[in-house]
């Protein structure tokens, strides 16, 4: 009996909730403890029980740039130095260009004065920009906001054989 009661809480650990995104391929994926809330201007918001804060936008906007090899890493650099002002930290600790199946983007992580760590993650389609930003409050679960960011991607296309 104990076993099976443990097996079902595993199971409930390990569940979670596949959340599609209006107007896009891109699907996010939340584990248990997540929460939707109201609010306005974002196409979802989340909250944990843990106190991490999520919101998925997405911005109608053309990136040619971003599909352009030569003109990439620019465009990514004014991009984070745009997230970095709007989201009000001072340094960022990590970027890395991205290719999320096709579609190029950028993850960034950064940290608050407070201690508090933001992830995002920006996937640039060719006439729109969709991003999910996770902050986790400071002495939260990091690599859990890093997987659920590396997670928001379009599905693969099937190959043309």
């Amino acid at each position: 009996m104990k076993s099976v009661l443990v097996l079902l809480c595993w199971l409930g650990a390990a569940r979670a909730d596949t959340i599609e995104l209006p107007k896009t391929k891109a699907h996010l994926v939340l584990g248990a403890g997540w929460h939707e809330v109201a609010t306005k201007g974002v196409v979802a918001a989340y909250k944990h029980d843990r106190g991490s804060l999520l919101a998925v936008t997405r911005a109608d906007v053309p990136n040619p740039d971003a599909w352009v090899a030569d003109k990439r890493q620019a465009y990514v650099d004014q991009l984070e130095k745009g997230l970095r002002a709007k989201l009000a930290v001072k340094r960022v600790a990590k970027k890395k260009l991205i290719d999320a199946n096709g579609v190029p983007g950028l993850d960034v992580e950064a940290r608050r004065d407070n201690g508090a760590t933001v992830i995002v993650r920006v996937l640039l389609f060719r006439t729109y920009a969709l991003s999910v930003a996770i902050e986790v409050p400071k002495g939260g679960d990091v690599g859990a906001a890093r997987a659920i960011a590396k997670a928001l991607t379009p599905p693969r296309e099937p190959d043309d054989d």
